[in-house]
């Protein structure tokens, strides 16, 4: 079990180095009675493999959720394997009461780090962290007020980031796989241009392609204000079909009020026809995570290998089947192990307000720890 899954993150993800920091933070909570909510940032498909390294550096066995989807393919593989591992399904269709349950039976019952994703979707964006989801928090509090006195609960921040081992070599790489891109619209390549200013450009056509589709022409402006326009318009459009009125609150949660608002629109309905147009809307809004995904400013704030492979990886993806695409060269991952946070100082205060607060402790201590990780190789310090 252990050499596949190691032989699948270097041959499938292209990580071939791990670099451990802060690491006693976590193995003194390990080693103690303490119950531990694992809370990392979601940048990359790797994510759920690499941290049994994690695990195992730590001499532990982490327990993860996943979507019953990721169950489904591979002639019942997955439903042999992943059980093994520590996986077990979740229904992110179903009530949120159910995965508190099933977290609160992790911690509580079988007492084993459980790893919960605060952002809840890949965004691939290694240095920057998007909004996080109360819902962590939420496990975590519920946890603690099940154990009473027996026992504390620890959120404990994992910053992961992955770099890639040379650089350079990484770089020719992206250089071709960007042409490939363009040549899917038959554009002819300009290879005397700055890579960022080919992805720009790739950027706002594939953009413009979107908005003819779903707006009626191409908009106008930079790439952000018009991915930030079309990403809301579409939200918009999808509340106040589904939910009659337009939400307030961070993105990933207005998202995730529609997603569930429609769910129960396609059990509830009658009609075949009614339940097409749902699913079709359930397409229409991935293409809002999607968008919300390319945070306009992300390589032009500060130009790395890292994030410009990010960014095409994005686009391989997004323009492909959906299918995992294998980066194009090399990565090492850096887990650095954020301050651990004890939910005991917020049991006494009402539910929303704590989880509320410890989302925002959780979220500044996890940027933090990214940031101290440090940023990629910027291009301007290649060599040659």
């Amino acid at each position: 079990m252990k050499g596949y899954r190691n032989n699948f993150i270097r041959k499938t993800h292209n990580v071939s180095g791990f670099v451990y920091e802060e690491i006693d933070r976590l193995k003194g909570l390990v080693g103690s009675d303490a119950r531990i909510l694992i809370a990392p940032n979601h940048s990359d498909n790797a994510d759920g493999l690499v941290l049994y390294r994690l695990a195992e550096e730590v001499d532990s066995m982490f327990c993860q959720m996943a979507t019953r989807e990721l169950f489904e393919g591979n002639f019942g593989f997955r439903h042999f394997i992943f059980p093994r591992c520590g996986i077990f399904p979740i229904d992110r269709e179903g009530s949120v009461l159910g995965a508190l349950k099933s977290a609160k039976d992790v911690l509580v019952r079988i007492a084993k780090p459980l790893v919960v994703y605060p952002e809840g979707e890949v965004y691939h964006t290694n240095d920057r962290l998007t909004p996080l989801r109360e819902g962590a928090a939420a496990m975590a509090l519920t946890s603690q007020k099940a154990l009473k006195d027996e026992a504390p609960v620890y959120i404990v921040p994992v910053a992961l980031k992955y770099h890639y081992l040379d650089p350079e070599a990484a770089m020719v790489g992206l250089a071709k796989q960007l042409t490939g891109l363009e040549s899917r619209f038959k554009w002819v390549a300009k290879p005397e241009e700055s890579i960022s200013r080919r992805i720009y450009r790739f950027a706002s056509g594939l953009l413009a392609l979107k908005e003819v589709e779903f707006l009626g022409s191409p908009g106008s402006g930079t790439v952000p204000d018009r991915v930030e326009n079309l990403r809301d318009k579409l939200l918009e459009r999808l509340e106040n079909r589904h939910l009659g009125k337009l939400g307030s609150g961070e993105l990933p949660d207005r998202i995730s009020m529609v997603h569930r608002r429609i769910v129960e629109r396609i059990k509830e309905e009658a009609t075949d026809e009614t339940r097409r147009a749902c699913r079709r809307d359930l397409d229409l809004l991935f293409s809002v995570v999607q968008l919300f995904s390319y945070p306009g400013d992300y390589i032009h704030e500060y130009p790395t290998v890292e994030r410009i492979g990010e960014t095409l990886l994005k686009f391989e993806q997004d323009l492909g089947d959906g299918g995992y695409v294998t980066p194009v060269s090399a990565r090492r991952l850096t887990f650095r192990i954020g301050e651990a946070i004890d939910t005991r100082e917020y049991v006494n205060q009402k539910s929303r307000e704590a989880v509320r607060a410890m989302t925002d402790v959780l979220s500044e201590r996890l940027q933090k720890a990214l940031d101290e990780i440090g940023p990629g190789t910027h291009i301007k310090d290649l060599k040659g």
